[in-house]
């Protein structure tokens, strides 16, 4: 007798995150009120032992798959997602924090809106245990949206596998913009994508996360800007997200985080 495939793949990739942090993004899935999902964990040969973490779990929808050796975030998810059976995908990041009601709410939102592919949340920022304030914005994600940073917060959408598979899935060529990219593939495909008002992640970013907004990290979000926005027919003042990039990856990290703190407290107000 064949298993029943499940409803929702919630997809992530596991590598060097603080275990403490990884658990309670586990249990938090683990113990969604939608129980109908499969948890499909991609090992990027990190260090932590997610075999010992999932014995301790003892959940069987949790599916440990290792990658031969460290191949990052893209081909990692791209890993996950060809191995996911169900038609939804749930994205999931490893140090974040699911609100219970969240599988639940986006996979309603989604069968009852077959005209949206990608459907997200808003979700609150959080260091430790600090909120910060509520990131994302309600409504349509159309290419002015994007251009204009309004994006998605990537780990907080569910997505029709359908169409990620129809765009080629993410692309390894845009280090820390693969989401970005994606959205942007499946706008020029007709795709519509949405976000809606409820509040259904916890968001974190850790003071460490601010070397990541250094220059040399920016450069795959800067060549994807570069790439997609004459294909959205972005205005010209869009071309400004560019070179604001490009000065962030310049300023010092505690005016980085200082001016983050100040954007999201201020687009909450």
């Amino acid at each position: 007798m064949s298993k029943k495939t499940p409803k929702v793949s919630v997809i992530m990739a596991e590598y060097n995150t603080r275990r403490c942090d990884l658990e309670n993004s586990i249990k938090s899935i683990l113990e969604q009120s939608f129980q109908d999902f499969e948890f499909i964990i991609v090992d990027d040969c990190g260090k932590n032992d997610l075999d010992a973490i999932n014995k301790n779990f003892n959940d069987k929808r949790i599916k440990i798959i290792k990658n031969v050796r460290n191949k990052g975030l893209e081909y990692s998810l791209n890993r996950a997602i060809k191995s996911a059976k169900a038609d939804f995908l749930v994205r999931m990041d490893t140090d974040d924090i699911a609100k219970p009601a969240r599988i639940r709410k986006l996979y309603s939102y989604i069968t009852r809106h077959p005209e949206f592919a990608v459907v997200g949340s808003r979700a609150v920022e959080f260091t430790d245990n600090v909120e910060i304030g509520v990131l994302g914005r309600c409504g349509e994600k159309t290419a002015k949206e994007l251009v204009y940073e309004h994006a998605f917060v990537h780990p907080s959408v569910i997505m029709k596998k359908s169409a990620v598979v129809d765009v080629g899935g993410y692309v390894d060529y845009y280090k820390r913009a693969e989401d970005f990219a994606l959205w942007c593939e499946l706008l020029l495909k007709g795709y519509r994508l949405y976000v809606i008002n409820d509040i259904l992640l916890k968001y974190r970013v850790n003071p460490e996360d601010y070397d990541k907004r250094r220059l040399k990290n920016r450069i795959g979000e800067i060549r994807a800007r570069l790439h997609y926005y004459p294909k959205l027919k972005a205005p010209f003042l869009c071309y400004f997200v560019i070179v604001k990039s490009i000065f962030s990856g310049l300023f010092p990290i505690k005016f980085v985080r200082l001016y983050r703190k100040n954007i999201v407290v201020r687009r909450n107000k």
